[in-house]
């Protein structure tokens, strides 16, 4: 199993981000946090190997400025940055710390996006 850990602020889309990844049995959704303070304190002691992080949430740090944070501490996670705010693609596709971006609304690509993570790191 694939260890996921989600950092999201919105109870909602938390469920539906759970919701999304229970239909593949291959991924275990470990903790769900809503802070990027929290994510960091979990992410060391998880061994996670998705990591599923907003850009705007609750806390000091955003998505995007704790992101080479969580990879440094799991260098073998995917980080999948899932948020709405698109005006920060751009930078995210210059950050080596994230390995794929996704807006809110593109929420049925994120299993396949997942799967396809894992695959390439022979997880299959």
């Amino acid at each position: 199993m694939k260890t996921i850990v989600i950092v999201e602020d919105d109870p909602d889309i938390q469920d539906l981000i759970e919701a999304i990844f229970s239909m593949d049995s291959r991924f275990c959704v470990a903790r769900m946090v809503e802070s990027a303070e929290e994510a960091i304190d979990v992410v060391r002691a998880s061994g996670a190997e998705i990591i599923v992080l907003d850009h705007g949430l609750r806390g000091v740090l955003s998505g995007l400025a704790a992101a080479q944070q969580l990879k440094d501490l799991a260098p073998q996670a995917k980080i999948i940055m899932f948020t709405a705010h698109a005006e920060i693609e751009a930078q995210t596709r210059r950050d080596p710390a994230i390995d794929g971006f996704l807006l809110k609304d593109e929420a049925t690509r994120l299993l396949p996006l997942a799967q396809q993570m894992t695959k390439m790191l022979g997880f299959a």
